[in-house]
């Protein structure tokens, strides 16, 4: 048999790094062996080969803030970084907890973007019986404890009512713990402080920890959600993960790229680092990447939130982009931090896959899509805002070299990035 594309090299496996052949034909894993045939054959030479990265956490900004992101800049940043599959946030202006907000978004995702974008479904403070209409066109859900970007607090006492709300869509919940009592009082405190981490103080740890400790108090009660801690900063988050997790409560969270590279004193020298969870000590960043590392972080993910440099800067809005970078500290995290490659193929990959019940991706086996990202873990490249294909044109990492990138990203079989160069 002759598949449509043959992938030769380092394919990363749940038993390590295997020298395979990958055959390709309609879209989809056929072989994987030695000896195929194809009418296409890309030798990868050095490059890993991983299962096509997921993010399940992005903000793409359409409709509504188009100046700073679209779908088709977002995704083309996506397949930069070799991500393959994106899971879009809900907080835009008009936000997506209706029935007719999702199908417009999905409209504009479907004419628009150049890989999978799939969505997180808001959930209405008014009304939040709603967020069941949504159910069949969403992957999951989203909740923010705290004012952020587009969208109020929940209310803490509603909690209970809401779990089990979602629970009944058998759909995911992320949340967005940061306890707004706590940041309130913080925002009296330091009122009128200039220093440029002051917004770490503003909105401190122990207001993350809080309010995950409140979202377990809530799971206990309510023991059939599947929920996940979206951007955990902290030591103290992993702590109450485990914790519950001893307790089989179905409880994960996630590490944002930014959180696991910077430290709170990199906001003394750029104030564009400026995001919400904020930056932390450099104990919680370690604590991290040793959660990547051990289990405890069950995905890697950009919180990817795109705003233009002037706004940053003018009106102080917090949110950095990611998408652009995210091969960047896969390489960095296995290179300079240690991580097992078959570990990042589970926070990636495996892990998002199964969170989202997508059973058609996540693992490079027969039958699955044929999404991959090939990295060259040789390739040094220093990250420079000219290059970012995000519409913000910007980088959080401007300027720092990473040990390796994305070489070729592959989605549906269809090659988007071919060696080092985007499919225009």
């Amino acid at each position: 048999m002759e598949h449509d594309l043959v992938l030769e090299g380092r394919v990363v496996t749940p038993d390590g790094i295997q020298d395979l052949e990958v055959g390709v034909s309609d879209g989809l894993v056929g072989d994987v062996g030695a000896g195929l045939r194809g009418a296409r054959r890309i030798k990868t030479g050095r490059g890993l080969i991983f299962p096509g990265f997921i993010d399940i956490h992005v903000h793409l900004r359409e409709p509504g803030w188009e100046q700073k992101e679209d779908f088709r800049t977002g995704t083309r940043a996506a397949v930069h970084g070799g991500v393959t599959t994106v899971v879009d946030m809900p907080n835009n202006p008009v936000p997506t907890t209706t029935k007719q907000a999702l199908r417009a978004k999905a409209s504009l995702a479907g004419e628009k973007g150049v890989i999978d974008v799939m969505f997180n479904g808001g959930i209405s403070k008014e009304k939040p019986q709603s967020l069941a209409e949504l159910s069949e066109g969403v992957v999951g859900y989203k909740l923010y404890l705290s004012e952020t970007t587009g969208v109020g607090a929940f209310p803490e006492a509603e909690l209970g009512q809401v779990f089990g709300l979602v629970a009944k869509t058998s759909k995911p919940l992320n949340l967005h713990c940061e306890d707004p009592s706590i940041i309130e009082t913080m925002g009296r405190r330091f009122k009128g402080d200039t220093r440029a981490d002051v917004y770490c103080d503003i909105r401190p740890p122990e207001a993350e920890v809080e309010s995950v400790r409140k979202v377990v108090g809530a799971l206990r009660e309510t023991r059939g959600l599947r929920a996940n801690v979206s951007h955990a900063s902290v030591a103290g988050t992993l702590a109450l993960v485990r914790e519950a997790r001893r307790e089989k409560l179905k409880l994960h969270c996630e590490a944002a790229l930014h959180h696991l590279y910077y430290n709170r004193k990199a906001m003394l020298g750029n104030r564009l680092l400026k995001t919400n969870p904020p930056l932390r000590s450099d104990e919680d960043r370690q604590a991290l990447v040793d959660g990547i590392r051990n289990g405890d972080v069950s995905f890697l993910v950009t919180d990817h939130a795109p705003h233009l440099e002037d706004e940053k800067t003018s009106l102080g809005l917090a949110g950095v982009p990611g998408l652009d970078d995210y091969a960047h500290m896969v390489s960095w995290l296995i290179r300079s931090q240690g991580v097992d490659p078959a570990v990042i193929a589970n926070v990636t990959s495996a892990n998002p896959a199964k969170q989202l019940r997508l059973r058609d991706r996540g693992e490079i086996v027969q039958g699955r899509r044929a999404d991959f990202t090939v990295i060259d873990m040789h390739s040094p490249e220093t990250v420079r805002d000219d290059d970012v294909e995000s519409k913000c044109g910007w980088s959080p990492y401007d300027g720092k070299e990473f040990p390796g990138r994305a070489r070729w990203t592959i989605s549906g079989g269809k090659v988007l990035m071919d060696d080092y160069e985007l499919v225009r």
